[in-house]
This record gives C-alpha cells, structure tokens and sequence, in this order.
C-alpha cells in the first residue's frame, strides 16, 4: 500500500548509519520512493529514473509499516549498501477533480525548481511563514482538452500565518491518474508571488491510453 502524505507527513527518524567521524564522500540528494516493512524499517529505495537502492539495515525507521514513502534522502553507496544521511518525506498526492475538492485556494508559494522525475512531476517550493499554523495542500484536475490534463496546485495558508521566513517544501505529483479519460501530456500550474508559472510535460508514453 502506497500512503499519500500531502496533508499528514509521517515522521522519520534517521539513526546513526556511520560509526566514522570523518568526511562523508559524493553526498547525492534525489527524490525516491522509500519503501517500509512490516517493522518500520526502510529497506530499499527507488529512484525515479528506476535504480534500486538497498539501505543499510538499522539505517532508517518510520513511524508506519508495509507502506511506501516519497522522499527526498541524502545518500552515499557503500559497496552494494546505502547509507542514508538524510530524508525528508514529501508531499504527494494524486490530483483530485476540482469539483470534488471542498475549496481549491491558490495561496502563492515560491517556486524554487520543478523538473519531470520518472512518473512524477517533482518541485521544491518555498512556504512564507511564521510557523503559525499547518499549510493545507493538494493537487486540482481543472480540464483535459486535446489529451492534455491541467492541474493546478491548492495551497491553503493559514489566515494567522502572515508571510515571513522561506520553509522548503518538497513535493511530487504522480502523472498517473485513474478515472479520467485518455491524455498524453499533463500541465501543472503554480501560483507564486512572481504570478501563475505552469509547467508541461510531453509526450508522455503509457498515461490513460
């Protein structure tokens, strides 16, 4: 079972991976889908361009069990194990119809980078906060029109969160949507205090066909 962490992010806590003090070599940081088993162990990670990765046993424990996480870790490849540094769990969530959601507000985010990764639209965002309240978030299904799926992202700032220091977010929007009628391309439309910036994918092979 995959779990979708968009609104409750599970909490991860990384243990010591590494008895050595010294520097740590070739430092990657990716998005990943971290795998947990019946434990609350991770025990592989799966990078978005399709590379298994085994973590070091005793390395990664979650606050869940028999599930699947997107993260974004740190890591470095020792040998035929990885040892993860660092991991962030991210938001994600399958886009939802407009029409189903209970309010769809575009409260402005800073957009730092989005990218295509794998099924997955990825982006770092920058929340403006004063940590006064939980920002909602979501993904929207506003159209298909000409095999191209628009989406937008729902942000939702607290009234009592005035904007303040930058918090970076990391999230993923999965490509794949069931229910919906065939497309081969999706938008994704983000408002920002620099105005709305929307970002397409093309040519997408496998998507609803």
């Amino acid at each position: 079972m995959k779990r979708s962490l968009l609104y409750i992010m599970c909490s991860l806590a990384l243990l010591s991976c590494s008895k050595s003090d010294d520097a740590v070599p070739n430092l990657l940081t990716e998005f990943c889908d971290v795998h947990i088993n019946h434990d609350s162990i991770a025990v592989t990670a799966t990078l978005d361009n399709g590379t298994a990765l085994d973590i070091a046993p005793q390395g990664l424990k979650a606050a869940a069990r028999d599930t699947t996480i997107r993260s974004v870790i740190t890591y470095v490849t020792d040998g035929a194990m990885t040892l993860v540094y660092n991991n962030v769990p991210a938001l994600c969530q399958k886009p939802t119809p407009a029409a189903e959601l209970k309010s769809t507000p575009h409260d402005p985010v800073k957009l730092i980078s989005i990218w295509r990764g794998g099924n997955y639209i990825n982006m770092v965002l920058g929340e403006m906060t004063t940590a006064g309240g939980r920002h909602e978030y979501a993904f929207s299904i506003d159209s298909l029109r000409r095999r191209i799926l628009y989406t937008s992202l729902i942000h939702k700032q607290p009234a009592e969160d005035l904007p303040s220091y930058t918090q970076k977010r990391y999230a993923s929007m999965p490509l794949q949507v069931e229910g919906t009628e065939a497309y081969d391309s999706v938008s994704l439309s983000i408002v920002t205090y620099d105005g709305t910036k929307t970002f397409q994918t093309k040519h997408i092979v496998g998507l609803n066909l």
